[in-house]
């Protein structure tokens, strides 16, 4: 069986497309939580009506704000499952969303599958990565490298399934405190204990929604600082034994650290602290990163424009994406 945790804070509008996506699958050998985090809409009293309805397939948990990895946390507390895995709550899924992540497992007996995704707005749907697949890929270095190296895996929780007892036994845990990419260091971690894994980005099942009101005044907070930190523990912990690995944790930095200074110049907010920082991580990255092969020169022109002119970086990629009239990435 496959637990499905779904952290809700504050997502009345979107929060019944999700469920009703989960409710309809094709293979009915799930559960759901739906964590609650403290919200102040209707979000709460929507779970309630969820579990009511469908008692025998939804459980819900109420408790005080404390952020999306708390709320996964407690999800991992409550689970019933063999498997576990992390749908948000403004996303949907396809009808075979569980069938096909215990195909896949029963087909290669993994620890973990990573299925392919869309990328949504209100205007299109967009197929991300290869059409290829599956992959099938074996020790545990080899499967911490692939969270970052190509085909890359990526950090999201709500396209892979991971096995209960292996995080339970681990004491693994979403790291609390950051606004972002919290997935990603827990994902690395439970990779350090799986000695097989299958990855499917051909076999795309998971609608990630791209709001158009992501990326505003709102979206900066010196939390989401905490993204650059998660990459310099993976730097730290495999720079001995593997400094590719390290070196691609390294070109990450510094793309997240143009992002941020990206989203800081929009919030307009006056933290010159978190600035100067955020400079001196592509300060300290850019060589490497300029003669990187995973990126290309627009994105490279972009981090030498944000490290010597946040301002005038933030203006140009404003009006590109007005142009373009692309919404930027979600601020879960």
């Amino acid at each position: 069986m496959i637990t499905m945790v779904v952290p809700i804070y504050n997502m009345e509008r979107y929060l019944s497309r999700c469920v009703d996506s989960l409710l309809s699958q094709t293979c009915r050998d799930f559960e759901i939580i739906l964590v609650d985090d403290g919200s102040t809409d209707s979000s709460g009293a929507l779970c309630d009506s969820y579990a009511a309805r469908y008692p025998e397939l939804v459980r819900v948990v109420h408790k005080k704000n404390g952020g999306q990895s708390s709320a996964r946390n407690i999800g991992i507390d409550n689970a019933r499952g063999e498997w576990v895995v992390f749908p948000d709550p403004d996303d949907w899924v396809e009808q075979d969303y569980v069938e096909s992540f215990l195909h896949f497992q029963r087909q290669f007996g993994a620890e973990l599958v990573c299925m392919g995704y869309y990328v949504d707005t209100d205007d299109a749907s967009e197929a991300k990565g290869p059409d290829t697949g599956p992959y099938l890929i074996t020790g545990s270095d080899e499967c911490q490298r692939s969270i970052l190296l190509g085909p890359s895996l990526q950090g999201f929780s709500w396209n892979k399934i991971y096995r209960l007892d292996l995080i339970r036994e681990n004491k693994l845990r979403f790291p609390d405190g950051m606004d972002t990419l919290e997935d990603v260091y827990f994902t690395y971690r439970y990779l350090a204990h799986s000695s097989q894994i299958v990855h499917v980005p051909g076999k795309r099942v998971y609608h990630y929604y791209q709001r158009d009101n992501s990326t505003t005044r709102s979206g900066y907070s010196s939390r989401k600082l905490g993204s650059i930190r998660i990459y310099e523990n993976i730097i730290a912990d495999c720079r001995k034994r593997d400094p590719e690995l390290a070196r691609a944790a390294a070109d990450i930095i510094c793309t997240e650290a143009v992002n941020l200074i990206w989203m800081l110049v929009n919030s307009r907010q006056n933290a010159p602290e978190d600035m100067k920082y955020l400079r001196n991580q592509i300060r300290r990255t850019l060589p490497r990163y300029l003669h990187s092969g995973q990126y290309g020169p627009g994105r490279k022109l972009q981090a030498v424009l944000a490290l010597l002119s946040p301002r005038l970086y933030a203006l140009l990629k404003n009006a590109v994406h007005r142009k373009k009239r692309l919404p930027a990435r979600k601020v879960c």
